[in-house]
């Protein structure tokens, strides 16, 4: 007969294997559904599965850190993480990660992370070693197609935002920032989209390579003309295509002021 001891052994090991094939599961969906548009190969999918582990982050807590050997690459699953270019005295946000996504795909070089990795809120990653993925990839080639067209999107957008930094008008810069930070990470409400990662002055000025005063400056106006809205680090855009005709308005002066 077992004794009590052995029961609440068995329950709670039951309860453990029970939640780790739930959260497989909840990975395997995502993964096939939600990854890549979609076109995650199956045999892909499985291997993931297999040779990778779940890992769940805290708010606040990173993954890595610049600089650190780049052993492992990571399938976000849920959660949302920030990806820091970090100095001897600043640090500066590059991009914000919302699942699903894989990274850092730079890694698969061999070289090590050239930023930081932070958790903005509660996170979990598939985590892989990444000598195991590159030997699967190797074995089939195919699948580097899938890898291909996720970077040349990511090429774009790097594209995009380097254009966006060689705008000369400050105003121009944060006005595509908030725009895009809206358009990717939104969320509508009864005031308009609220941009759901909490940002402070320094890290726009960070994101836009401005200086913080001038960030300052701008957001203030762009609250007078009853275009944003600002709680704590919480900001709202009342209405994105006015957001995005005062952003078309300050490109045409700029033009102007040029030719």
């Amino acid at each position: 007969m077992a004794t009590n001891a052995e029961l609440s052994f068995d329950i709670g090991t039951d309860l453990e294997w029970t939640d780790n094939v739930t959260k497989e599961q909840k990975a395997r969906e995502i993964l096939a559904h939600k990854l890549f548009s979609g076109n995650m190969p199956p045999e892909l999918i499985d291997f993931c599965l297999t040779h990778g582990r779940i890992r769940h982050y805290a708010p606040k807590q990173y993954l890595y850190f610049s600089g650190e050997e780049g052993n492992t690459v990571y399938f976000l699953i849920t959660g949302r993480i920030r990806l820091y270019l970090m100095g001897e005295f600043s640090e500066k946000i590059i991009r914000v990660l919302s699942a699903p996504v894989f990274f850092p795909e730079v890694v698969l070089d061999g070289k090590p992370y050239p930023h930081a990795a932070f958790c903005i809120e509660e996170t979990e990653v598939l985590a892989i070693d990444r000598q195991t993925f590159i030997r699967f990839i190797e074995g089939s080639p195919s699948i580097l197609w899938v890898f291909y067209r996720e970077l040349a999107l990511d090429l774009r957008r790097s594209y995009r935002q380097l254009r966006n930094l060689s705008l000369g008008d400050a105003r121009l810069r944060l006005g595509a920032k908030l725009f895009a930070l809206a358009h990717v990470h939104g969320q509508p409400t009864l005031n308009g989209v609220l941009i759901t990662i909490p940002l402070s002055a320094t890290e726009l000025a960070g994101m836009c390579s401005l200086a913080r005063e001038s960030v300052s400056r701008i957001l203030g106006e762009l609250k007078d003309i009853k275009i944003i809205e600002i709680e704590k680090k919480n900001i709202t855009v009342f209405d994105l295509e006015n957001l995005r005709h005062w952003i078309h308005e300050r490109a045409s002066r700029s033009r102007s002021t040029i030719d």
